[in-house]
């Protein structure tokens, strides 16, 4: 085993293997020998794993739990959100003639997953993998409303919001007043917040629960994206985001129908 590993960890990870495996489940005496890990070790790995609803014991067998499947499927489920936004993204982009790009939470972040250039990229235009700062970008605005708004203290506390340009948000309150306003709008505007001179517009991206689990949006130089555009091409954003979980929601049906 490597020097750095968490023996616990590593065995707790071949414990979920394990019972991935075998859908009929298994005994306590079953993973003990599969696994040969002292009796004591195996109960308290169970103990803890159905104690975190990653197993599930049924009479004398433990079986994956409802909380690892449901990891499983969210990671299954944003694979293929990201494969159908593809296009949606690609459309924006030529439909508004500016950068449009996809992105997801990621760590207390918004971490940009696509981006399809303008005919005119900006040289400050975000690349898959970069990661966006929460309080000051469009898409990190979203996350913030829709899923960490009830959070904001805890973030901001261990976590100082960075001035970027002039028009950053830099305090909790305001930043508050603005999330108010993303929700009650569906979208949410980086106005030379992030960079000097550059507009963002984006919207949320939600999965058939209704949970947000992205954000599309676009980029574009403040002279070409002026403030009275904003409306115009927040609609646009909207529209392809609606589009998104449409097809999303069509192909999970369409699956359903499948295997009912």
């Amino acid at each position: 085993m490597e020097r750095y590993l968490i023996p616990g960890v590593v065995h707790a990870c071949e414990v979920m293997r394990l019972l991935a495996k075998h859908g009929k489940g298994m005994t306590s005496q079953q993973i003990e020998s599969a696994l040969s890990l002292p009796r004591t070790t195996v109960f308290r790995l169970l103990r803890t794993l159905c104690a975190q609803q990653m197993l599930e014991k049924r009479e004398k067998k433990y079986y994956c739990g409802a909380d690892l499947m449901n990891i499983g499927l969210q990671v299954i489920s944003a694979d293929r959100l990201h494969q159908i936004a593809i296009p949606h993204v690609q459309r924006l982009a030529l439909k508004t003639g500016h950068t449009a790009h996809l992105a997801v939470p990621h760590h207390g972040s918004a971490l940009i997953v696509e981006v399809f250039d303008s005919p005119h990229p900006l040289k400050v235009a975000s690349r898959p993998g970069m990661r966006a700062l929460m309080h000051c970008s469009s898409t990190g605005k979203i996350f913030l409303a829709f899923l960490y708004y009830d959070n904001i203290d805890l973030i901001f506390a261990e976590q100082t919001m960075e001035k970027c340009t002039n028009n950053t948000i830099t305090e909790v309150l305001e930043l508050r007043k603005e999330l108010q306003k993303v929700m009650a709008l569906g979208y949410a505007v980086d106005d030379q917040e992030y960079h000097p001179d550059v507009r963002c517009v984006a919207a949320p991206v939600r999965d058939n629960r209704g949970v947000v689990v992205a954000a599309i949006g676009i980029t574009a130089p403040a002279s070409s994206f002026t403030k009275t555009q904003i409306p115009h091409f927040a609609a646009q954003v909207k529209e392809a985001a609606c589009a998104i979980y449409k097809d999303a929601y069509q192909l999970e049906a369409n699956q359903r129908s499948k295997t009912g």
